[in-house]
């Protein structure tokens, strides 16, 4: 792994090589040592989100970054969505019939981020990773067990049935969920993580659980855009939803109804 200031990282393969014309996955393995943090995706009110850039051969295309699921994490004392600890990001990579078994080809990425504790550290650096094309591939079992956690972790959409609404009053945005589950606990309060800005990360998120229904109501960000028609994001629940879910996160895209 390459260390680079609090962190360690790596590119890393669930598989022995690349078949062709069969897509595969490609894991962006950090290790942060204790108290430091990177982003997510969309880091709310500070931050920067991790990103590669990819330089790959012909016949080799690689998609987006998935970033895995975050947590809240504290730039000085201003709240913000990331990851602490270790963590894996994935993409996917397309593979042509132009490549030929007995290569060997080479990915290069361009990593770049902001690591922050009681500071704040722009970090980047190269990374890369050799496959040889083979006629069949075989896993790796410690990192195919990884990489399989990943995507079944991946937050599947909120249940239609828990007929969600969001409105827009003033500086909140109310959230409601119809209380099927009976959830009770007032400890294990749910987390909204916004993917638009529309939601202040370092906001307050009020909670009441009535009978018939939960309420969410959160602070509007002052970077949030006048025109947003949806709330979009996460919705995380510790101890999980019940109705057998295995979830603890659910993705969300709620039309936003403004208030007269």
């Amino acid at each position: 792994m390459k260390k680079v200031g609090p962190l360690r990282m790596q590119l890393v393969a669930e598989q022995n090589g690349v078949v062709p014309g069969e897509d595969f996955w490609i894991g962006w393995h950090i290790v942060r040592e204790k108290g430091w943090h990177t982003y997510w995706k969309h880091p709310g009110d500070v931050g920067v989100a991790p990103s590669l850039e990819w330089s790959t051969p012909k016949g080799i295309s690689i998609g987006e970054l998935i970033y895995c699921t975050p947590e809240k994490v504290k730039m000085a004392s201003i709240r913000a969505n990331g990851n602490y600890g270790e963590t894996l990001f994935l993409c996917k990579v397309s593979v042509t019939d132009q490549v030929k078994a007995g290569e060997i080809i080479t990915l290069n990425a361009s990593a770049s981020w902001l690591t922050c504790s009681r500071q704040c550290l722009p970090g980047f650096t190269n990374l890369s990773i050799e496959l040889e094309v083979v006629n069949s591939r075989e896993f790796d079992s410690d990192w195919h067990q990884k990489f399989e956690q990943f995507r079944s972790s991946i937050p599947p959409p909120l249940p239609d049935h828990w007929e969600p609404s969001a409105r827009l009053k003033g500086k909140f945005i109310d959230l409601k969920l119809l209380n099927k589950n009976n959830w009770e606990s007032s400890e294990d309060r749910p987390i909204f993580f916004s993917s638009n800005r529309l939601i202040s990360s370092d906001g307050n998120q009020l909670y009441k659980n009535k009978e018939d229904f939960l309420h969410l109501r959160f602070e509007r960000s002052p970077w949030a855009r006048k025109d947003e028609k949806f709330l979009s994001g996460l919705l995380f629940k510790e101890k999980g939803w019940g109705e057998g879910s295995t979830s603890q996160y659910y993705s969300i895209e709620v039309p936003l109804v403004s208030s007269k």
